[in-house]
C-alpha cells in the first residue's frame, strides 16, 4: 500500500485516534452495507445501498487525505470509481464486485489496525487490492470505450452533504464517561453519608431534649443544642434531597450516554456467516432480533468476541450442507437467529441454530477424555464450554480444537454474567448468555465470611435460608443441604476461600445464600448476611484478572472494598460434590466441646464431617493425608481423630498404627470412615487399632456423634 504519510506520532494525538476510529466504524458501515447489497432481492433498494456506499467511501477518502494516509485515500477512490459506473449506468453490483470491495474493506480496517498499534502500515500493505480495483475499472471502461476519469466520482458532480452527516454529535471517549459515570457513583455515595448525618442529628436532637429533662440547670444548654440541631437536621435534608435529585439526573444522563444499541455488538456477524457457510458448501442467513435495544457500552464490547465464537460454532458444527437439510425436510439454507431481551435488571442473548444440535452421544465420549463420567444430559451439555471437549470428531481451520466455547464462557464471566446451553426441541442448538445491564454498579447483597465482606449480586440471589446440624446429608461421596425445596449442593464459602470461619463452635444455626447457578440451585454457607444495597464496582486489575472466584470489586460506603463472588466458578465447586440422590435427614447431637482432628483426602468430605461436627459443639481441625495428620497431632494435638482409609502417602491403617506407636497420643481415640465395605476391612482396621470402623455408605450423622461420645 503506497504511503507517504509520517510516522503516527507527529500527528496530534487527539486527531490521529478519532481518525482511527472513524477508519474502523467506515469499515464497518461499507460491509454492512455489502452484505445488504448481497442479500437483498430489491433493485432499488440495490442502487440505494450502492450511493450510500459511495458517501462512505468519499468521507472515509477526504480524512485520510487530510492525514496523509495514502494508501487508504486509494483504496477509496477506486472503491468510488467502481461505484460511480454502477450508479450512472443504473446497473448492480454483481458478486465478484462484491466480493472484491469486500476485500477492500479489510484491507481499510487492517490499516486501522497498524494506526492503533502506532505503526504504519507497509508499503506493500493493500497493493493486490488496489490493482485489482484498478484492473476491475480499466475492464469496465476498456468495455465502455472510456478513460477512468480523473475528476469527481459519480459522473462529476459532488457528493452533497446530507443534514444527517452533521447531526450535533460528537465523540467523547470511553475513558471520560467510565471516570464520568465513576464520579456519579461517588455522589450518589456520598448522598447516602449525609443522610446518615441527618439521622445522626436528628439523634442528638432527641437526646438533647432528654438531657433537658434531666434537671432545670441543664435546660437552657439543652435547648440551645436542640434548636441548632434542628437547624442542621432540616438543612442537611433539604441538601440530600437536591443532592439525590442532581446526582440521580447526572447518573441517568451518563448511563445513556454510555449506551449503544445492541446490533452494534452483531457488526460483522452476518459476514462470519456469508464466508464460513460458502467456505463449507453450506447455505445460511443471520436474523438479529432485539437489535434496538440500548446496553451498555462496556457490556457490549465484551459481548462481540463471544458472539463471533458461538456464530462461528453454530455455522461450523450446527448447520449441515443443503442435500442433507433438503434430507431431513428443512429449507436448503440454514439460518442462525441471535436474540437479546430484557429481563429485570438483566439482558439476555440466545444464539440458535436450526441445524442438527449437540451430538449427545459424541460429546459423552469426547468429555469422557478430560471429566468425570456424568449421566445426565443438562450436566453434559455444560461441558462443552470445557476447554479440550469440542462436538467436532476432526480439527479444521474451522473447528474442532475445543478452545471456542470456553473463551465464550471466560468471556461471559468477565462481564459477571453466565452462559448456558440446550438442545431445541426442533433441531438445532441454543446458547444463552445471561448478562447484567450494566458493568458500573451492582444491586449486591454483602455477606461475611472468615470476619471478611464479600458481595453477591442479587439478580443471582434466590432466597437466604438458615442450616442447621440436621439439614446436612451425605451418600458416599455426596455432600448435600435438605432445604425446604429439596437437596441441594453447597459451598461452605469460608472453607472454599481458606479462610477461619468467623463463627463461633457450637453454631445452633447457620446462613446460606441459596444462589440460582447454571445447573441448579447452590447453598452458600455465611458467618453473617449483612444487607443489600446499591455499590460501586471496579475493575480487579492485571494481579487479579485471572483469579475467577472474584468478578469485581465493590466499594463500600466507608471506604473498604469487598469482593463480589463469581456465582459461576461456586457452581462448578458445588458441581464437584456430584448429583445428590435422596438425602438422609441429620439429627443433632449435644457434645462436650473437645478438639477433633478430620482426616479425608477428599475436600468435600472433610468440609461435611467438619461442619457436623462443629455444628455438635467440637472444635474441629483437618488435614488431607496421614503424614500432614501427624504433624497437625504433634503441632496442636487433638483429643480424637476421625480418618478416611484411602489416602496417599499415608493410609488410614497406617495413621492409626503411627498414632498407637507414639510417645504423646497412644491412647488418642480413633475412629475410621471410609468407603471400604468387606469384614476383612473391618478387621484389619481394629487391628491396626482403631476405637471404631463406620462405612460412607451407611452414614448416618446421630450414630456417627453418638459414636464420636461413645469413643472419646
Amino acid at each position: 500500500m503506497a504511503t507517504d504519510m509520517t510516522k503516527p506520532e507527529e500527528f496530534h494525538r487527539e486527531l490521529l485516534h478519532m481518525f482511527i476510529q472513524e477508519v474502523g466504524e467506515r469499515a464497518s458501515d461499507m460491509e454492512q452495507a455489502l452484505l445488504a447489497i448481497e442479500d437483498t432481492g430489491e433493485a432499488d433498494e440495490k442502487l440505494r445501498l450502492q450511493e450510500q456506499l459511495l458517501r462512505t467511501a468519499h468521507s472515509l477518502k477526504g480524512a485520510a487525505g487530510l492525514l496523509r494516509v495514502r494508501g487508504v485515500e486509494a483504496i477509496c477512490h477506486w472503491m468510488e470509481e467502481i461505484l460511480s459506473i454502477t450508479l450512472n449506468e443504473q446497473i448492480v453490483l454483481e458478486k465478484t464486485k462484491l466480493d472484491l470491495l469486500l476485500s477492500a474493506a479489510d484491507a481499510i480496517r487492517d490499516a486501522a489496525q497498524f494506526l492503533e498499534a502506532g505503526e504504519t502500515p507497509p508499503p506493500t500493505h493493500g497493493e493486490s487490492v488496489i490493482d485489482a480495483l484498478k484492473a476491475a475499472v480499466a475492464r469496465r471502461t476498456d468495455h465502455r470505450g472510456d478513460k477512468p476519469k480523473s475528476g469527481p466520482p459519480y459522473g462529476g458532480l459532488k457528493v452533497p452533504v446530507r443534514s444527517s452527516d452533521t447531526d450535533g454529535s460528537m465523540r467523547v471517549t470511553a475513558d471520560r464517561l467510565d471516570t464520568l459515570l465513576y464520579r456519579s457513583g461517588e455522589l450518589l455515595s456520598f448522598n447516602g453519608t449525609i443522610r446518615r448525618h441527618a439521622e445522626e442529628a436528628s439523634l442528638l436532637r432527641e437526646q438533647a431534649r432528654k438531657l433537658r429533662g434531666v434537671g432545670p440547670e441543664f435546660a437552657a444548654q439543652a435547648a440551645s443544642i436542640e434548636n441548632g440541631l434542628r437547624q442542621l437536621a432540616t438543612s442537611l435534608r433539604q441538601d440530600v434531597r437536591v443532592m439525590h435529585s442532581a446526582a440521580t439526573a447526572l447518573d441517568h444522563e451518563v448511563r445513556h450516554a454510555r449506551t449503544q444499541p445492541f446490533a452494534e455488538a452483531c457488526k460483522g456477524l452476518d459476514r462470519i456467516v456469508r464466508d464460513m457457510a460458502a467456505a463449507s458448501g453450506k447455505l445460511a442467513e443471520l436474523e438479529i432480533k432485539g437489535g434496538e435495544i440500548e446496553i451498555d457500552r462496556s457490556i457490549l464490547s465484551g459481548l462481540q468476541d463471544a458472539l463471533r465464537h458461538l456464530v462461528r460454532n453454530a455455522v461450523a458444527h450446527g448447520i449441515l450442507p443443503p442435500e442433507e437439510r433438503r434430507a431431513a425436510g428443512k429449507p436448503e439454507k440454514g439460518k442462525v437467529l441471535i436474540a437479546a431481551a430484557i429481563f429485570g435488571d438483566r439482558m439476555q442473548v440466545r444464539v440458535e441454530d436450526d441445524g442438527c444440535g449437540l451430538d449427545v452421544a459424541f460429546l459423552s465420549k469426547a468429555a469422557g477424555e478430560h471429566l468425570p463420567e456424568v449421566n445426565d444430559e443438562a450436566a453434559l451439555l455444560r461441558h462443552v464450554f470445557e476447554p479440550g471437549v469440542s462436538t467436532s470428531a476432526t480439527v479444521t481451520s474451522l473447528s474442532g480444537r475445543g478452545i471456542g466455547l470456553d473463551i465464550v464462557k471466560r468471556n461471559v464471566e468477565r462481564l459477571r454474567g453466565t452462559a448456558e446451553v440446550s438442545q431445541v426441541p426442533t433441531g438445532g442448538a441454543a446458547f444463552t448468555l445471561t448478562l447484567p445491564l450494566t458493568l458500573a454498579t451492582v444491586r449486591a447483597l454483602e455477606v461475611i465470611a472468615g470476619e471478611h465482606v464479600f458481595a453477591i449480586d442479587t439478580a443471582s440471589v434466590w432466597r437466604v435460608i438458615r442450616i442447621h446440624a440436621q439439614d446436612f446429608a451425605m451418600s458416599e461421596e455426596r455432600c448435600v443441604v435438605s432445604a425446604p425445596s429439596g437437596p441441594m449442593p453447597f459451598v461452605d464459602l469460608a472453607d472454599w476461600l481458606g479462610m477461619r470461619p468467623g463463627r463461633s463452635a457450637a453454631w445452633q444455626a447457620l446462613p446460606a445464600v441459596v444462589v440460582d447457578a447454571p445447573g441448579g440451585p447452590v447453598a452458600v454457607l455465611v458467618d453473617a448476611v449483612i444487607g443489600e444495597r446499591e455499590l460501586l464496582a471496579r475493575p480487579l486489575g492485571p494481579r487479579l484478572a485471572k483469579v475467577r472466584r472474584y468478578s469485581a470489586g465493590m466499594v463500600l460506603p466507608d471506604g473498604r472494598i469487598a469482593l463480589l463472588l463469581n456465582i459461576a466458578v461456586i457452581a462448578e465447586t458445588a458441581a464437584k460434590t456430584r448429583s445428590p440422590g435422596r438425602a438422609r435427614v441429620l439429627q443433632p447431637v449435644p457434645a462436650a466441646r473437645r478438639k477433633v482432628l478430620v482426616v479425608d483426602d477428599s475436600k468435600y468430605v472433610r468440609t461435611l464431617v467438619k461442619l457436623i461436627l462443629e455444628g455438635a459443639g467440637y472444635d474441629v481441625a483437618m488435614a488431607s493425608n496421614g503424614k500432614q495428620a501427624l504433624d497437625v497431632l504433634r503441632d496442636r494435638g487433638a483429643d480424637m481423630v476421625v480418618a478416611d482409609v484411602d489416602m496417599p502417602a499415608m493410609n488410614g491403617f497406617e495413621l492409626t498404627k503411627a498414632i498407637r506407636r507414639s510417645e504423646r497420643f497412644p491412647d488418642t481415640p480413633v475412629v475410621l470412615v471410609t468407603g471400604r465395605e468387606t469384614l476383612e476391612d473391618k478387621i484389619q482396621g481394629l487391628r491396626a487399632g482403631a476405637n471404631a470402623y463406620l462405612r460412607k455408605d451407611q452414614f448416618d450423622a446421630q450414630h456417627f456423634l453418638e459414636t464420636m461420645r461413645r469413643v472419646v
